[in-house]
């Protein structure tokens, strides 16, 4: 079995044009910590219980100029992400965003045939994530709201 099943929510980003407002609001809302990323400080991580479950960041100018508003982003894990943006391509889906980040793996943001907006990842072989149950103040539901169930 893969370290990150394919299908595993494994990481969260708030992406918006105030930070810092963003940053005050979740932690006192939620309760959650707050670490910078070593590899880019203005990346900051929210915490629960010490370990990452999410990071805010500002919103790219690429997506502000696409017109994207604020907004949560999840990546999904799956064992070739290359493979993933050719699945979703020929399933109707649009690929927005695909690169790799050291020590973090190979994502692209995509959407499905509605424009629902997501990413994927295959996570790198020294990317880390804790496993088992999850814990208080981590992430636990995902909906999609559609205008095409069955599709």
């Amino acid at each position: 079995m893969a370290r990150f099943p394919r299908g595993r929510f494994l990481w969260y980003e708030l992406m918006t044009t105030d930070p810092d407002a963003a940053i005050a609001f979740y932690r006192k809302i939620v309760g959650w910590g707050l670490l910078p990323w070593d590899q880019d400080p203005s990346y900051r991580m929210f915490t629960a219980a010490g370990t990452p479950v999410g990071a805010v960041m500002t919103l790219p100018e690429q997506a502000r100029e696409a017109g994207a508003p604020p907004h949560w982003l999840f990546y999904v894990a799956v064992p070739d992400a290359d493979a993933a943006v050719r699945q979703a391509k020929s399933l109707g889906g649009s690929a927005y965003v695909e690169m790799e980040i050291p020590s973090v793996g190979r994502f692209a943001v995509l959407a499905d045939p509605q424009g629902a907006v997501f990413a994927v990842i295959q996570p790198s072989e020294d990317s880390s994530d804790h496993d088992g149950a999850k814990a208080l103040g981590e992430f636990s539901w995902n909906e999609l709201a559609t205008t095409d169930s069955k599709a």
